[in-house]
């Protein structure tokens, strides 16, 4: 299978920033990528990074994506977002996918299939109990039921959805459906604005009593809630990543303004209350790439990184919060204009607040295995 040739990690980045970077201002204004974009990003190999090489890709690590994933984080979160979600959502259907379903990896890889991942909704978020049902149709199945805030909804070809099939069996419950765009009935309203992320297709899906063959079952009744582990287990390490190249940018954003930005004839660099807020900042961009390095080892050795990942992913949720507020007043007044990055630094790093897991949700996690121990 013919693939393309791996860039640097240095390639890579400088593709994101200066190649990618300039189309950030009619992505914030039209919420969408424009198509020569997302062909380009294809070209720089930013769908194969960690997909298997049977499907074309370069078969990555964890521990060898992550600086790939990091330099695409500091450019336009649009662009982390292709990278994270295309590098993960590709795991459900190698791992639980019948054939035909496993042939659409290889096309997720070049850019020329686009598959969605739905699991959030509005009443219940990402918990298990899910409003969405699918209930036996004679040999397929009739899926009821609503999702939202689902990320390249807008332009997807297939759809990861995950539903209760038996409401009396908790998590066992859940199973998993992989449905095409065009089936009769499932409506998709990209109306949804957010106040960052702009460009990431957020959608609303709704699907009455649609039918849905029982070759679109990605899995095992009862085997949805370990379909959504495959990426959300990734997602965990992967985010927290992308919080720290975020953070990155925060902090080179702050760093070059503080040169140039003069008071009474000096560079404000100088002033030592900025130069505290340049210390902390990198201090905690520092400490958040380690615990991420330090959940990818784990991963990569096959152990259990569970807590680790999730410690990783609390840290770096509180730690962008930080350093994009001293980057924004590094910034002063101007940072609250649009003609500054960091003002939309600011809006994207908030929506990692809601994203695949809260920090709430962390917490709990952390605190079991502390308990545990």
């Amino acid at each position: 299978m013919e693939t393309l040739q791996k860039p640097s990690v240095e390639e890579f980045t400088r593709f994101f920033l200066e190649d990618y970077e300039p189309a950030s201002g009619p992505i914030e204004e039209t919420d969408v990528i424009p198509p020569d974009l997302l062909k380009r990003a294809a070209d720089a190999g930013a769908y194969r990074l960690t997909t298997p090489t049977e499907f074309g890709g370069w078969n990555l690590t964890i521990g060898d994506y992550l600086p790939y994933l990091e330099g695409a984080a500091r450019g336009h979160g649009s662009g982390r977002m292709l990278v994270h979600l295309t590098n993960g959502v590709w795991r459900p259907l190698a791992r639980f996918g019948n054939e035909s379903q496993r042939a659409l990896v290889a096309g997720m890889a070049s850019g020329d299939v686009v598959v969605a991942f739905c699991l959030t909704e509005q009443s219940g978020g990402t918990g298990r109990d899910l409003k969405s049902v699918a209930r036996r149709d004679g040999d397929g199945w009739r899926l009821t039921g609503e999702k939202h805030l689902i990320t390249f909804a807008d332009r997807a070809d297939h759809f990861i959805i995950v539903v209760a099939t038996d409401d009396e069996r908790g998590k066992d419950s859940l199973t998993a459906f992989l449905v095409p765009r065009h089936t009769d009935g499932f409506e998709i309203d990209a109306t949804q604005r957010t106040m960052g992320l702009h460009g990431t297709g957020h959608a609303w899906l709704r699907y009455n009593d649609i039918y849905v063959a029982d070759a679109d079952r990605l899995g095992e009744v009862g085997q949805g809630l370990e379909v959504a582990l495959s990426f959300l287990d990734y997602s965990r390490v992967s985010l927290s990543n992308c919080m720290v190249g975020l953070a990155q940018r925060a902090l080179d954003e702050a760093a070059a303004f503080a040169k140039e930005r003069t008071t009474f004839g000096q560079p404000i660099a100088t002033r030592q209350a900025i130069q505290t807020h340049l210390a902390d900042m990198y201090a905690d961009v520092s400490a958040g790439r380690g615990l991420v390095r330090h959940a990818a080892a784990l991963a990569d050795a096959g152990e259990n990184y569970t807590a680790a990942a999730s410690t990783a992913k609390l840290f770096c949720l509180n730690m962008v919060g930080r350093v994009t507020d001293l980057s924004l007043r590094v910034h002063g007044g101007y940072g609250y204009t649009t003609d500054a990055a960091i003002e939309r630094i600011y809006r994207d790093a908030r929506g990692f607040w809601f994203e695949e897991g809260t920090a709430e949700i962390q917490q709990l996690v952390v605190a079991r295995h502390v308990l545990d121990s």
